[in-house]
């Protein structure tokens, strides 16, 4: 073996899980420390994502842990996927025998976080959970002088943490909560600056200044003071949000003097003039913070593994482990005592004070939704209950709503449901003479010409970066009322009328299914890409937002509205591939993977994904091909479908079922309608601003 081979033999395999925000720091560090880290999985359940992304790096993907866990060149998890999915990631790496880096928080639950150390202890193995303020250089620092008594017996300790700027909604509705998410920061840094003391009591008290944040039940600003055993006294303030820039800073208060770790400011120039002395601003956010930290953690951590497991590092690290369920147990006391509205001694029994709680909230839930009950419902009650309490304004059934567990569909389920005209008295889907014959066609004609590879791949690079704004899915329901679709010879009413329409004849037919309700209100809202008041000078004419869907990079289908004739003029038909049967596909490649023409389809599929909405992929797949008719209906480009096509389709075709066929019924009352599906928004977490 040449010395260049046995150098790259000597790298750590890595598997990184998760491609967000964190993972992607973790990919620049991996990528600036070669000689020693190689990249051999990255793992996220947005596949295109990670194919994406393992193309870019030259490394295996996969949507699950299965595959890098059972590859013996991996020798590290990193773990920086969502916070719910942190505990279940990090035990099936440590029951694998792999080193184990983790974002923060390994879980909410002291007992989980217990489980994981104990885990890791068992079987001798690297495992650090990434507090990156260890790693900072300034906060490093003053621990340096700490620890040599530079100010004496520790007295106080004072941290800011503002962040900046507010994190994505989506981002905040699964990150536990201000005080597991971003307080566990100060917590582990004053264990880290007390060495290793623990707080006998702890005070917090908040407010919440942000109307969204406020509907998930959290703070965004919020000070806690904690007191030891020593004596020594802990005092925190946070915000979500500092309009200045990033802050973080930390005060050490002694006995003999004190020491303070600034802000990083974007440079060390300062302007004296007549006004005064005007100093640089503070770095924007975390990123730009601690983008150093971020390597100097990773660095550090290979290095523990290189050392082995009976170096002293690996045992100081050990050591280090234990801390993790005790700061976990004070972000818990802490958020009690702002829940209870009192100091909580951390001798106290958290979990008893957690059951108090919830049984608290349950009998308010109880009283604010209806009082005393009146026994269960039957299930064909329950819909017309539902929209009884919708229609009156209030919330009955609301606490039901919320705890049902999303339901998968059942095969045996299907409904067959159809009216028998649309709204003009006429025939579904008539494109030969209906009475928005000339319209649709002209709509069809420019589609069928303008829709190449080279637009497909244009409109994905402008739209997909999710900067036109900030707005609600009520917010945007109303604004298609200046919608009406040139695409649909069925119906001339504004879109929004037509989006409660489906929603509610699938809530009418699958009562027990409410994230399939919520898909027929989402379905058609992408369509705000036609609207300037959305999209701005970026409006797009309906050819490329409305209509029948259809793959490009591959010749067109017949069976495609007005057929081939329509395509005659688009400039991909002289392609030599793109311009074939199966263009830039391979056989039965899946229709997932195939490049559809650029529409509301597959702009909201890929908006609810960014946006974090749980909602089943099943239902997702409805939005996204519910107007690929070519396929689902007429069965052309079977050439190109998967084995597993076969179950998406038959419920895109449930659904679409109720899309076409929903547009003959009555105009539905949408104001007495909008609270039962706010609920739903909240439900499956798109019910604040969505980034589009």
């Amino acid at each position: 073996m040449s010395c260049a081979e046995q150098a790259l033999a000597k790298r750590f395999g890595i598997a990184l899980v998760g491609l967000g925000r964190s993972g992607h720091f973790h990919l620049t560090s991996i990528k600036n420390l070669p000689e020693v880290a190689r990249l051999a999985w990255v793992v996220d359940v947005d596949e295109p994502r990670a194919a994406r992304i393992a193309a870019d790096m030259g490394c295996q993907w996969s949507a699950s842990l299965e595959d890098p866990l059972a590859d013996p060149s991996v020798d590290i998890v990193i773990i920086a996927s969502t916070t719910d999915t942190h505990f279940s990631f990090i035990i099936q790496s440590l029951r694998a025998k792999k080193a184990v880096f983790a974002e923060k928080p390994i879980s909410h639950t002291v007992s989980e976080v217990q489980e994981a150390v104990n885990l890791a202890l068992e079987h001798n193995l690297p495992f650090v959970c990434g507090y990156q303020r260890r790693c900072d250089r300034n906060f490093v620092a003053l621990k340096r002088q700490l620890d040599k008594g530079a100010i004496g017996q520790l007295k106080v300790v004072k941290s800011c943490s503002r962040d900046n700027p507010l994190p994505p909604l989506e981002y905040l509705r699964t990150s536990g909560g201000i005080f597991q998410d971003m307080l566990i920061h100060d917590f582990d840094m004053q264990d880290w600056l007390s060495g290793g003391q623990a707080p006998e009591s702890i005070l917090a008290v908040g407010h919440c200044y942000n109307a969204e944040v406020e509907k998930m039940g959290d703070l965004d600003t919020v000070a806690v003071v904690a007191k030891y055993s020593s004596g020594l006294l802990a005092m925190t303030d946070t915000c979500r949000d500092a309009a200045y820039g990033y802050d973080q800073r930390v005060e050490a208060f002694g006995a003999r003097g004190m020491l303070t770790a600034k802000n990083e400011m974007t440079s060390t120039v300062e302007l004296a003039n007549a006004n005064g002395h005007l100093m640089p601003p503070a770095e924007w956010s975390f990123p730009e913070r601690y983008r150093e930290a971020y390597r100097v953690e990773l660095t550090e951590f290979l290095d523990l593994v290189k050392a082995g497991p009976q170096s002293e590092a690996h045992k100081a690290e050990q050591q280090q482990m234990l801390r993790h369920p005790r700061i976990v147990r004070t972000a818990t006391a802490a958020e009690l005592s702002w829940r209870l509205g009192r100091q909580v001694m951390l001798s106290e029994d958290l979990d008893a004070l957690l059951e108090q709680l919830e049984a608290k909230s349950d009998d308010a839930a109880h009283t604010a939704f209806g009082g005393a009950s009146e026994g269960p419902r039957s299930k064909a009650d329950e819909p017309a209950a539902q929209r009884e309490a919708s229609a009156s304004g209030g919330l009955e059934g609301a606490a039901e709503v919320m705890k049902q567990e999303p339901k998968a569909l059942s095969l045996e389920e299907l409904h067959d449901w159809k009216p028998k005209e649309n709204a003009f008295g006429d025939s579904f889907r008539n494109y030969e003479d209906s009475k928005r014959q000339d319209v649709v066609q002209q709509t069809y004609y420019t589609m069928h010409t303008k829709q190449t590879v080279e637009f497909g791949k244009e409109q994905r690079e402008k739209w997909l970066k999710f900067d036109k704004g900030e707005f609600t899915i009520m917010e945007m329901i109303v604004l298609l009322d200046n919608l009406v679709d040139d695409s649909d010879p069925d119906n001339d009413l504004p879109n929004s009328i037509h989006d409660f329409q489906t929603a509610e004849r699938i809530r009418e037919q699958w009562p027990d299914h409410d994230w399939f309700h919520l898909i027929g209100l989402l379905h058609d809202i992408g369509k705000v890409l036609a609207l300037p008041e959305v999209a701005g000078e970026h409006a797009l004419e309906q050819w490329a937002v409305v209509g029948d869907t259809f793959p490009v990079g591959c010749a067109p289908a017949d069976e495609c509205v007005f057929g081939l004739k329509s395509f005659e003029a688009n400039p991909d038909l002289k392609h030599p591939i793109y311009g074939t049967e199966y263009g830039m596909y391979k056989t039965n490649c899946g229709i997932t993977n195939l490049m559809m023409s650029w529409g509301h389809d597959e702009y909201m599929y890929w908006v609810l994904k960014e946006n974090g909405c749980t909602i089943p992929e099943a239902g997702l797949n409805m939005i996204r091909f519910h107007s690929f008719y070519p396929w689902h209906d007429k069965r052309a480009y079977t050439h190109l479908e998967a084995p597993e096509d076969a179950e998406m389709m038959k419920w895109v075709k449930e659904f679409n079922k109720f899309d076409l066929y929903s547009k003959g019924d009555s105009v539905p009352d949408v104001a007495a309608l909008k609270p039962y599906y706010q609920l739903l928004l909240e439900k499956y977490g798109i019910a604040g601003k969505l980034r589009w």
